[in-house]
């Protein structure tokens, strides 16, 4: 009995003294704080130049407006493609492979004979290659014509004459465009076996 009385007391104290004195503001303003605050997700455009820690907190926020009785309308568009960053990303991890917008560099692709050179995931040009015995004949260098004023072609037969000369490959330069290069850089030649050229 006396209890209902000091909490009647107590509850007579709050309102008369306001909400301020007991602290009360902060929980007072926070669900128009939180609804302020989710209304304002902003989703970047280019996910790729996202972390995958912020794509995560991301979803999240978009989730929780998504959990309300009204959503906004782009909400779940937004949602589903920050799902679908994730789950990529996921896989990638999964497979092991590079992000595509940072695959750079260069490879041997073996299954269609060829040395590969790549800038943001595009190939920007390869070397063919045919296999006499232990040598490596270089038949033909092709660049892509989006990079032709790059300077791409010399990187990328730099690269294949160090690759075969680090793997102890003989080389037979064939190609045309390989074989004006080493005109141009006549220190490569010393990669190649004695004669051959």
């Amino acid at each position: 009995m006396e209890t209902s009385s000091l909490v009647e007391h107590l509850s007579r104290r709050a309102q008369s003294s306001g909400p301020g004195r007991f602290g009360l503001t902060g929980v007072a303003d926070f669900p128009r704080t939180s609804a302020a605050r989710t209304q304002d997700v902003d989703v970047p455009e280019d996910l790729m130049a996202v972390s995958t820690r912020r794509l995560r907190v991301l979803s999240n926020q978009v989730y929780r407006l998504l959990d309300r009785d009204f959503p906004p309308g782009d909400a779940l568009n937004r949602y589903e493609l920050l799902v679908e960053e994730i789950e990529r990303r996921e896989a990638q991890a999964e497979a092991g492979t590079a992000p595509v917008g940072a695959r750079a560099g260069f490879r041997d692709n073996m299954l269609f004979s060829r040395f590969e050179l790549f800038s943001d995931g595009v190939m920007t040009g390869h070397v063919k290659y045919e296999m006499e015995g232990q040598r490596t004949v270089l038949t033909q260098a092709v660049v892509d014509p989006r990079f032709e004023t790059v300077d791409v072609e010399p990187a990328l037969i730099r690269q294949v004459l160090l690759d075969t000369h680090r793997r102890r490959v003989a080389v037979v330069p064939r190609c045309p465009r390989v074989q004006a290069f080493l005109a141009e850089f006549p220190q490569y030649l010393a990669l190649l076996p004695a004669g051959r050229y």
